[in-house]
């Protein structure tokens, strides 16, 4: 298993509660997670706690959907991705906190060898954007 943590500092005067709801919105989370979104819809359970999601993106070589859970937390969301990509089968777990003035996501990778490169290669790079996004749709709040 890989693992990664991407940490961004909340610009002052947002509340930790303004982040949580934000967290919480399952639709924004989706935006956020999701920039070459094709198409979401919910397959289970509640959005206002936890649910499962069939999600369509843009991927270079054409669109894959994926199942992606998000369960509220009291202190964030978990968000989980199940993927089947060509090669094998691809798990990236998150855990969304906030720790002090920081917004903190733990990222647990599991998958052979070259996706777990590549997921990471991935989250690296977009992740801290994607917190900018949440950031600023907490500021609308």
């Amino acid at each position: 298993m890989s693992t990664t943590s991407v940490k961004t500092k909340i610009p002052a005067g947002l509340s930790t509660q303004q982040v949580i709801a934000t967290l919480h919105n399952h639709e924004l989370m989706i935006k956020a997670l999701c920039p070459a979104l094709v198409s979401h819809k919910l397959e289970s359970g509640d959005p206002s706690t936890e649910a499962v999601y069939s999600v369509t993106d843009k991927k270079p070589i054409g669109q894959t959907t994926y199942k992606l859970t998000l369960t509220n937390v009291t202190d964030g969301v978990n968000s989980l991705v199940n993927a089947k990509p060509p090669v094998g089968t691809l798990t990236i777990a998150g855990k969304w906190r906030i720790e002090g003035d920081m917004l903190t996501e733990d990222v647990d990778i599991d998958g052979n060898f070259m996706m777990k490169k590549m997921a990471k290669g991935n989250v690296d790079s977009t992740h801290p954007k994607q917190h900018e996004l949440l950031l600023q749709e907490a500021q609308k709040a």
